[in-house]
């Protein structure tokens, strides 16, 4: 059998140490320098955790805040405008002061218009008043657009076409026959309106019940008039006759 190999040994004052406590005592030493250096770094970051933190350099220690400190930043309020009515402009009404004007006097909200070369919208709510068997009134009111004028047509036996000013809503109408068909159009740089049920209406003549009473009355009172002449013709003619009778017969008696 081979013989284990001898594990080598030093003599320190007169002990033998073998390999594995040489080891452990060469160690001893690097451990605790390592434990030194450990505790030294600990409490160093404990110190500079702890202290506080030194401004800026070039900075005021003074001027130097505090970020936990610091007011909270207010949000800037935004300034609401004030909400603008409607201004008192009547579509339907004729020679009165402009939508613009009045917004510049008042600050108001005029209605939206379509543009000045776009044809424009056609005029609403046209109707005709009657002034006589001959004449009517038309009245519309303006659209929606910019209007440089309006055009009156009248359909009949013999189509007119008369011109009307921007700011007019009604005008008169001469020579109308029944069942006539009057339109109104708006007119502007980009061309007319065109015809629809609101834009156009029919004159229908109504005949007044006062003038036909007054006829009435007139031709009543010829007809009374002529029968109270015939009566009073009839009695005074039976008046003469009584007489006459009696004037014969007086003379008789005689």
């Amino acid at each position: 059998m081979l013989k284990g190999r001898a594990v080598p040994s030093i003599n320190i004052h007169g002990r033998a140490l073998k390999a594995g406590e040489i080891m452990l005592v060469c160690l001893r030493p690097v451990n605790l320098l390592l434990l030194i250096n450990f505790l030294a770094l600990s409490s160093s970051y404990s110190l500079n955790a702890t202290q506080p933190r030194s401004p800026p350099s070039g900075e005021d220690y003074n001027n130097f805040e505090d970020p936990t400190t610091r007011p909270p930043s207010s949000t800037p309020t935004v300034s609401e405008s004030p909400e603008l009515d409607s201004c008192h402009y009547d579509m339907c009404i004729e020679q009165q002061q402009t939508c613009k004007a009045l917004s510049e006097v008042t600050p108001c909200l005029c209605p939206g218009l379509t543009e000045q070369f776009q044809p424009p919208i056609a005029p609403d709510r046209v109707h005709l008043t009657q002034l006589d068997d001959k004449r009517v009134e038309v009245h519309w009111c303006a659209p929606g657009s910019v209007v440089t004028h309006y055009i009156v047509l009248v359909k009949g036996k013999e189509d007119r076409r008369i011109p009307v000013e921007e700011r007019k809503r009604a005008t008169i109408l001469q020579d109308m026959a029944a069942y006539d068909v009057v339109c109104v159009l708006a007119v502007n740089h980009g061309g007319s309106s065109t015809e629809d049920g609101q834009s156009c209406d029919i004159f229908e003549p109504q005949h007044s019940d006062s003038g036909l009473a007054l006829k009435l009355g007139i031709i009543g009172g010829v007809v009374g008039l002529i029968v109270l002449l015939i009566l009073a013709l009839l009695l005074w003619r039976h008046k003469i006759r009584r007489k006459s009778t009696a004037r014969n017969e007086m003379g008789g008696v005689m």
